[in-house]
């Protein structure tokens, strides 16, 4: 029997190696894609450049023959032709690392979009935040290393970004689409902590009616079987519609009120300056409104930062709040590798298990979304069970069943280093 497992490890652990090649492959293969959809639309510029009458038909023609080739739309191909150029040409570094294996294609998406405030920048800051914004994507995710990518961009040019999240507010807007079978979806473009704060209050409601909801079997008449999503549209609309909840028994809707998590400098917060703030998990916000909710806040806690942006302590009075407060100011989303799950939607996980004598220090606290947080139950079989181990500066190290270990690092706050 103990044969068998080892081989199956092994097996495991083969594929595992094999995955991680095949990803550096398809990198390389991205980069030479790039490379030639560049080199085409450097041939097209020398005669055809951007102020060129022609240029918009050479480059239509151009990615229609690419596009034939490769069986795919020409808005696809002539979408690709513009990123690998600026790929190429603004950001060679990025490419350079896609072409080693060291990050993916999206990652160097995410790049690339995350500096779209640095347009007219000139090259020498363009490096820095290439350089910057490379060192968190080779540990992190696509979407945790767009959001601080932008929190980069906005260290290295505030004024700029802050112009264009001003101009931003000036396209906030409600729209209708029909989906299908009756269905339709409703969007609404706004302020990101606004947003992010509907979001967070639907959830608190629908979480609320889940809880008061009778345990009676799904078959039982007139059972309340909605998912947490369904009840966040019932709510939503409801809201909209009518002001009032009369689905939540003896709750009223009011009583709830939403959460965000926002960092801002004190010299910004008592009006010495203008830098910008951030809504934590999310990238850069506006000065003024992080001020406005400061001064509605009933409570709010001072941030300390060591030298490379790291929370480490807070100023709260009650000691197992200001644990909390502590722990979801520092890992601000779910400390498993590539999570975004904001920390108030997490649970607090005790790393070294306090049934076996783990200890309820910060040093053995961390968030856990649910579903990362059920990796490492003790009922799990040894083939499934993960590991977490807090190292120094709260830095997170996950072994998974087969020995390997993966590092989560807590997110810095690098607009205030």
């Amino acid at each position: 029997m103990a044969f068998i497992t080892e081989t199956r490890a092994d097996r495991e652990v083969a594929l595992l190696e094999a995955f991680e090649a095949v990803n550096a492959q398809i990198a390389a293969l991205e980069a030479e894609r790039a490379r030639l959809l560049a080199e085409r639309f450097d041939l097209l510029l020398e005669d055809d450049p951007f102020d060129s009458p022609h240029h918009d038909i050479a480059v239509r023609s151009a990615a229609a023959e690419f596009a034939a080739v490769a069986r795919l739309s020409p808005g696809v191909v002539d979408a690709a032709m513009h990123r690998a150029h600026t790929l190429r040409h603004r950001f060679p570094l990025v490419w350079e690392a896609l072409r080693d294996g060291a990050i993916t294609s999206r990652h160097a998406d995410a790049i690339i979009t995350g500096a779209s405030a640095l347009s007219t920048s000139p090259v020498p800051e363009l490096s820095e935040y290439q350089g910057r914004a490379l060192e968190i994507a080779v540990s992190e995710s696509p979407g945790r290393t767009l959001a601080m990518a932008k929190s980069v961009a906005a260290s290295l040019a505030p004024t700029t970004v802050a112009e264009r999240h001003r101009a931003a507010l000036e396209h906030r807007s409600v729209r209708a689409f029909p989906i299908d079978d009756g269905l339709g979806q409703l969007s609404v473009s706004g302020p990101e902590y606004l947003i992010q704060a509907a979001l967070d209050r639907a959830t608190e409601i629908a979480k609320q009616i889940m809880a008061q909801r009778p345990v009676i079997g799904p078959q039982e008449k007139d059972a309340d079987t909605r998912s947490l999503d369904q009840i966040r549209a019932d709510v939503a609309l409801e809201l909209l519609l009518g002001g009032r909840l009369e689905t939540v028994a003896g709750t009223p809707a009011e009583a709830v009120r939403a959460s965000i998590q926002i960092t801002i400098a004190a010299t910004t917060l008592t009006g010495e300056d203008d830098r910008m703030a951030e809504l934590d998990g999310f990238g850069p916000m506006l000065p003024e409104q992080a001020r406005d909710l400061a001064a509605h806040a009933s409570a709010w806690s001072r941030l300390f930062l060591d030298p490379g942006g790291m929370a480490t302590r807070t100023d709260a009075y009650s000691p197992s709040e200001s644990m909390k407060r502590h722990l979801r100011a520092r890992d601000q989303r779910c400390r498993f590798p590539g999570c975004r799950r904001i920390a108030r939607r997490c649970q607090i996980d005790h790393n070294h298990d306090h049934a076996k004598g783990g200890s309820t220090e910060i040093c053995n606290l961390s968030c856990f979304c649910i579903n990362h947080h059920a990796l490492k139950h003790p009922d799990l079989l040894d083939r499934h069970r993960w590991s977490a181990t807090q190292l120094p500066g709260g830095v997170i190290a996950w072994t998974s069943p087969v020995g390997h270990t993966y590092i989560d690092e807590p997110p810095p706050r690098v607009m205030f280093v």
